[in-house]
């Protein structure tokens, strides 16, 4: 039986341990998501879920996540609205069905910092999480005393648009 690739090295650097916040209407999304996360090789504080637009307001001011993973659809309801809410306390990985070119430019637009489609690898979802926190990080190290502002990062690529080098 072929054994699984190890973890990649930049998920397994120290680092702040982090907040994460998973909101999808999807209970088995949801909490396979956040399992999935609180098993990877991060350093957490937490993983938390909410499945509603109410939910998700509440959670994100009590525990003000350092990373919000959020579904496009919740419900009917348009997740991408809530990003401009979540973007003052949170840095914002959208994770959707909806890969089409229109609402990533929505994303994007809106500051989210990463766009992932639900059919891509797990280990893309996690990689992108740890180059958030990464780049957050190296942010504070910028600015001590979190002084200065900065526009968010460029949001990370999805699969789709990564070409192998070499080929």
């Amino acid at each position: 039986m072929p054994q699984p690739p190890p973890p990649s090295a930049e998920l397994s650097k120290p680092g702040a341990p982090i907040g994460v916040l998973v909101i999808d209407d999807q209970a088995a999304v949801r909490e396979g998501l956040a399992r999935l996360i609180a098993c990877a090789p991060l350093a957490l504080r937490y993983v938390s879920t909410a499945a509603t637009r109410a939910d998700a307001l509440k959670a994100v001011h009590k525990l003000q996540p350092d990373v919000v993973v959020l579904d496009v659809d919740l419900a009917g309801e348009d997740g991408l609205a809530l990003i401009p809410q979540f973007a003052l306390t949170s840095n914002i990985l959208v994770l959707t069905s909806h890969g089409d070119p229109t609402t990533r430019a929505r994303a994007a637009q809106l500051g989210a910092h990463a766009f992932i489609e639900k059919h891509q690898p797990a280990a893309e979802l996690l990689q992108a999480i740890a180059d958030i926190c990464h780049r957050k990080n190296q942010g504070r190290e910028k600015a001590p005393n979190g002084e200065g502002t900065s526009p968010p990062p460029t949001m990370a690529p999805s699969s789709d648009a990564i070409k192998p080098t070499g080929a």
